[in-house]
C-alpha cells in the first residue's frame, strides 16, 4: 500500500473484494512497477526520504521492518538504500505479487540475502513483540481506516529504544494534494489508481505516537515539490515507454524544491508528505490507551 499507481492501458477492474485483490491486480498492471529506469522524480524522493532517515535515526545498524514493498518493487526503493547503514531489511506487504517484484530487484542489486519478504496484513504482523531495532512507513498506514492499529503494529514489533517511523500525507500541503484527491474521487478516479487515503495534521500525527507511548518524538515531512510533478513525471515515463526526455528546466524545478527542503527544515511543513520519529517505551505486553479495547475486523 503506497503511493498512487500508475496503470497501463488495461482495463481497470471498477470493484475489488478486498485490499489484497486490488494490491495483487496493482502488482500486475502497473507501469511504476513494470518500469525499468528510475524517472527524475523516483531519484529525489528517494533521496530525500533516505536523508530523513538517516539524519533523524538513533540507530545506524540492526535489522529494520518496513511496511509495504511497493518502493522497493519500483525505482524508488528506499528500504534498499537503508540497508547502507542497517544490517537486514524485512518487508510486509498484502500481495504476494508485489513482494515478488520487490525480490527480483533485490536480487539484481545483490542484496537478496540481507532481505525477508512477508505477505501479509499489516494491521495485523505476523511477528513477535521486540524484534526489530527500528520500523518504518512511508505512504502505508493512511490506506486503511485501523491506521492506529497498523501504526501500533509497527511500535509493537520493536525494541526498547528502538526507533519508529511513519509518513503519511499532510493535509497542510502547499499544493494542495488533498484537494486534487477530492477531485479525482468526486470524478470516481481514485478508486481505480489506489485506496482511499486519509490525511493528517502535524498535531494529530505527533498526538498519535504520543498515544503510542513513544518519546523524543520529532515532526518533520518530506518531498516538497508538489505531487502534480511526480504524477506529470511518470505520465511522461509511461508515455515515451522508459524513454524519459528529462528536460532541464523540470529538472532545476525539482532541485531548486529540494535544496529548499534540505536547506530550510521549517519549510517541510507545508510538503507532502508529514514524517514522525519516536522511540519505544512500551512495557511488553501492554497496549496503548486508546487500542486497548479495540476489535478489529480484517477482510480476507
Amino acid at each position: 500500500m503506497a503511493e498512487t499507481s500508475f496503470m497501463t492501458e488495461t482495463t481497470i477492474p471498477r470493484t475489488f473484494q478486498n485490499i489484497r485483490e486490488f494490491w495483487d491486480w496493482v502488482s500486475e498492471h502497473s507501469f511504476h512497477l513494470k518500469q525499468t529506469k528510475p524517472t527524475v522524480t523516483d531519484i529525489y524522493y528517494r533521496h530525500l526520504v533516505i536523508s530523513q532517515i538517516f539524519s533523524l535515526s538513533s540507530r545506524k545498524h540492526g535489522k529494520v521492518l518496513k511496511l509495504d514493498a511497493y518502493n522497493e518493487a519500483t525505482n524508488t526503493q528506499y528500504g534498499f538504500y537503508m540497508l547502507q547503514k542497517f544490517e537486514e531489511l524485512t518487508l510486509v506487504d498484502i500481495s504476494a505479487g508485489i513482494l515478488k517484484r520487490a525480490a527480483e530487484r533485490a536480487q539484481k542489486k545483490n542484496i537478496f540475502n540481507r532481505m525477508h519478504f512477508i505477505a501479509a496484513d499489516f494491521r495485523r504482523l505476523p511477528l513477535r513483540d521486540e524484534c526489530f531495532d527500528m520500523s518504518c512507513s512511508f505512504g502505508s498506514i493512511e490506506h486503511v481506516e485501523e491506521y492506529q492499529r497498523a501504526f501500533y503494529e509497527q511500535v509493537r514489533v520493536v525494541k526498547k529504544g528502538g526507533d519508529v517511523f511513519a509518513g503519511v500525507p499532510n493535509i497542510s500541503n502547499f499544493s494542495f494534494r488533498i484537494l486534487t484527491m477530492k477531485v479525482l474521487m468526486l470524478l470516481g478516479l481514485m478508486k481505480t489508481i489506489t485506496n482511499p487515503e486519509k490525511h493528517f495534521h502535524r498535531r494529530q500525527l505527533k498526538s498519535l505516537a504520543e498515544a503510542m507511548n513513544l518519546r523524543d518524538i520529532v515532526v518533520s515531512g518530506y518531498h516538497l515539490f508538489p505531487k502534480q510533478l511526480r504524477w506529470l513525471d511518470l505520465w511522461k515515463a509511461q508515455r515515451a515507454k522508459n524513454r524519459v526526455e528529462r528536460g532541464r528546466l523540470f529538472q532545476l524545478v525539482l532541485k531548486g524544491f529540494a535544496l529548499m527542503e534540505l536547506r530550510h527544515p521549517s519549510v517541510r511543513r507545508f510538503a507532502e508528505m508529514i514524517l514522525v520519529k519516536g522511540v519505544r517505551e512500551l512495557e511488553p505486553g501492554i497496549e496503548p490507551r486508546n487500542l486497548r479495547d479495540e476489535r478489529l475486523q480484517i477482510t480476507e
